[in-house]
């Protein structure tokens, strides 16, 4: 018997009002007196991991099923609206599979922010 099939996976939205990474620092500029925000925009882009099913989330291992880093799709809030194409990136991602389909999985997505070619996680 042979198998096969798709896993996709559309974005929809990501929203980072205040411009900070996940340890609560500015991606750039400043934070601003009394309202927190950051001066400068975070510039934002995803990891998307699809792996064997893990209890404990390990986002360091290898990702069995495919992953897949999007380009920088916006700055702090991302919109993403139907089959978007952005710099070959294609919304949803498809992650094609060849074997019985496990049943169970686990799925990490990640905001990054890209500071030139280097990445930290966005909010």
């Amino acid at each position: 018997v042979l198998c096969s099939g798709v896993f996709e996976l559309r974005l929809k939205s990501f929203i980072n009002d205040y411009g900070k990474d996940s340890v609560g620092q500015c991606c750039s500029g400043t934070r601003a007196p009394g309202s927190g925000a950051c001066s400068g925009p975070c510039r934002t882009r995803f990891r998307v991991c699809l792996k064997h099913y893990q209890a404990k989330i390990d986002t360091t291992s290898p990702c069995t099923y495919g992953d897949v880093i999007t380009p920088v799709l916006g700055e702090n809030s991302v919109h993403l609206v139907g089959s978007a194409q952005h710099d070959g990136f294609a919304n949803p991602i498809r992650f094609p599979f060849d074997f019985a389909w496990p049943g169970t999985f686990s799925l990490i997505v990640e905001a990054l922010h890209d500071n030139n070619n280097a990445t930290s996680r966005s909010g």
